[in-house]
């Protein structure tokens, strides 16, 4: 998709200025070999920018460059992480949104957006452009989406390691992508999908501090909710009764423990008959659900057809 304007030449820029900005960033070339891959990084940078500062910075290819007024469509993925300060956020598929320390802004090809540091705190940025085959399935196949590019990561130091050893190299050798280099990149992609498997929500990414009860639940549901699970038998596990369990858990996530529990039993099954040819029956004791019969009226209930009807409707498309 992006294979036209994928940039063929290496471009370095590095500058420090305490009283406003310190950044480095590099463009890399991208070879043939690397698109064949499936997966290649294209740039990758960092700013540090002071309160009051400018931004963006205007030494960027005029590719990549924008303005807040205008925005931006790039060519290609960028994972944008704000590791300190706070900022704003905007795109055509989500609207605006204030972004905290802590955030993965995540862009798309083709989708126009636009962000900055709020004046008042700044922030420290990281960011890797990326492309290939592979990126483009994950977005096909509903694990990256244009409608939540916002996602709060649970490990942030082990990310921002992996960002400062991409930075590095490139700044160093700009004319270099070695295998080594796209694995740091897909170390920071992995930690991004394991935000976005169940829609941007993890057991990290709600606050221990607020409701430490629905943490515990949803982390049992979604580790076991493939075997026999009970509200009973979520409520011992984490040592507390049942209602204490239930309030919590609607309180939290406005739903039931039981409706969290068939969501995700429901979602294991679509899955299953979209993408592969396994038997019904079986799908329905793997997803989780005591017998077919369960499933079948699981499936109506929800999706108004039976499961048969479904995976014809939908089997090898991704939602």
């Amino acid at each position: 998709m992006a294979d036209d304007t994928i940039p063929k030449t290496s471009q370095t820029h590095s500058t420090t200025d305490q009283a406003q900005t310190r950044n480095a960033f590099s463009y890399l070339p991208v070879s043939d070999a690397a698109i064949g891959l499936g997966f290649y990084l294209t740039g990758a940078g960092m700013d540090e920018v002071a309160p009051n500062a400018p931004y963006p910075q205007q030494h960027h290819p005029e590719l990549y460059d924008f303005k807040w007024d205008q925005g931006r469509v790039l060519p290609e993925f960028q994972f944008v992480y704000v590791h300190q300060g706070r900022g704003e956020f905007e795109s055509d598929e989500h609207g605006h949104i204030e972004v905290n320390a802590g955030t993965m802004i995540l862009l798309f090809p083709g989708v126009w957006h636009r962000y900055r540091p709020m004046k008042e705190t700044g922030w420290t940025e990281y960011w890797i452009s990326i492309g290939g085959e592979m990126l483009f399935s994950l977005q096909n196949r509903g694990f990256l989406d244009p409608a939540r590019p916002i996602l709060r990561l649970s490990h942030s130091e082990k990310v921002v390691d992996q960002y400062k050893k991409i930075i590095d190299f490139v700044t160093r050798h700009p004319d270099q992508q070695p295998a080594s280099l796209c694995a740091k990149a897909l170390t920071i992609t992995a930690e991004v999908l394991d935000e976005t498997e169940h829609f941007g929500m993890t057991p990290e990414t709600l606050a221990d501090e607020v409701d430490p009860v629905t943490r515990k639940a949803l982390l049992t549901i979604w580790n076991h909710s493939h075997r026999k699970l009970s509200v009973a038998m979520i409520a011992k596990q984490i040592g507390v009764t049942t209602r204490t369990l239930e309030r919590h858990f609607r309180t939290t996530t406005g739903q039931s423990v039981l409706e969290h529990i068939t969501g995700c039993r429901l979602d294991r099954a679509r899955r299953m008959l979209r993408e592969t040819t396994l038997p019904i029956k079986y799908i329905a004791y793997a997803a989780g659900f005591s017998s077919l019969s369960h499933m079948c009226r699981v499936f109506q209930r929800i999706e108004s057809r039976t499961p048969s009807d479904y995976r014809a409707e939908n089997h090898g498309r991704a939602e």
